[in-house]
């Protein structure tokens, strides 16, 4: 019940999440196993789940999600590794968290065990009980997807759209570059407890984590009603608009989680969002992840704009 609350509170979700989540955690903890796959990715996002605080990495592992496969975490390596997620295949009915993105042009740049990425996804999606993208790479394409790559890097949705299978009450993303590592675990935790959760019908992404704009909790916001922006990097006073801050494009938890147990994020630091869990992340050749002047994007984003269109 401490962790529940504590998801909830730090989320600022009602606190009849709090028994969700509890329930949950003990669901993941005892009979709903996790498969963790990477793809093409730099572990960012696995990194973030072992900086979670409360509980701490060692706990949560141990404790409080049945982890049963993680190419990195995971302590199986070679054909253990392999049987295991054969294994994991004929019982199904798991939690299937896929990191990075998906080499469709190039199958030989991401291989587990002899097989491409993709053929393993292939047989894994099917007998999950869901599938959570974990990051932004694997949301949207990410980095790895960025126009003109060589792999035809593509995200978890497009690789089901290509291969008809269906994302429908199923695909869950949870974008970030990193994840938080809250938002992995309390989604986790309410699959596990009541199913798939209310997400944004275009993104995919779970409303309970990501359906507030960072610009609109931005605590430098009252600084943007009145036009005062800031000179430069660090500055400690004005809006980082002018600057080329993304807030507005973008829907996190960062301005009330924060990173770090709650230290700092990019705001705080003096340095403006750069939008990356927006749909449109590092996707052009000229996306430029701090643009300088306020002649480089509108100063007024629509409702189309917030979806990333306009990156």
């Amino acid at each position: 019940m401490k962790l529940g609350a504590a998801l909830a509170a730090s989320a600022s979700l009602p606190k009849e999440m709090a028994y969700v989540f509890a329930a949950g955690m003990e669901k993941l903890a005892t009979t709903t196993r996790v498969i963790w796959l990477q793809g093409q990715s730099c572990s960012g996002d696995s990194i973030s789940l072992l900086n979670s605080v409360d509980p701490e990495p060692a706990d949560l592992l141990t404790r409080y999600i049945s982890l049963a496969i993680h190419q990195n975490i995971g302590a199986a390596q070679g054909h253990v590794f392999v049987d295991a997620l054969q294994k994991a295949v004929q019982e199904g009915g798991y939690i299937l968290v896929i990191e990075g993105s998906i080499p469709m042009g190039m199958p030989k740049a991401c291989v587990i065990g002899g097989k491409p990425f993709e053929e393993i996804l292939l047989e894994m999606i099917p007998k999950a009980h869901a599938i959570v993208a974990a990051g932004t790479c694997a949301t949207f394409g990410g980095i790895p997807a960025a126009e003109g790559n060589q792999s035809g890097a593509a995200s978890v949705l497009d690789f089901m759209k290509k291969h008809n299978l269906s994302s429908e009450k199923k695909l869950i993303n949870c974008t970030g570059c990193p994840i938080h590592p809250d938002a992995i675990v309390g989604t986790l935790a309410y699959v596990a407890a009541k199913g798939y959760p209310q997400v944004d019908p275009i993104l995919l992404t779970p409303n309970m984590f990501y359906s507030r704009s960072t610009h609109d909790n931005c605590p430098r916001y009252h600084y943007y009603e009145r036009k005062i922006f800031a000179a430069h990097f660090g500055d400690p006073v004005g809006c980082l608009f002018q600057l080329g801050c993304l807030g507005p494009l973008t829907k996190t938890e960062c301005p009330n989680r924060q990173w770090n147990s709650g230290v700092n994020w990019c705001i705080r630091a003096g340095a403006p969002c750069i939008a990356c869990s927006s749909s449109g992340f590092a996707k052009k050749k000229d996306f430029p992840f701090y643009r300088i002047g306020e002649n480089a994007h509108s100063v007024n984003y629509t409702d189309t704009d917030r979806k990333g269109e306009v990156l």
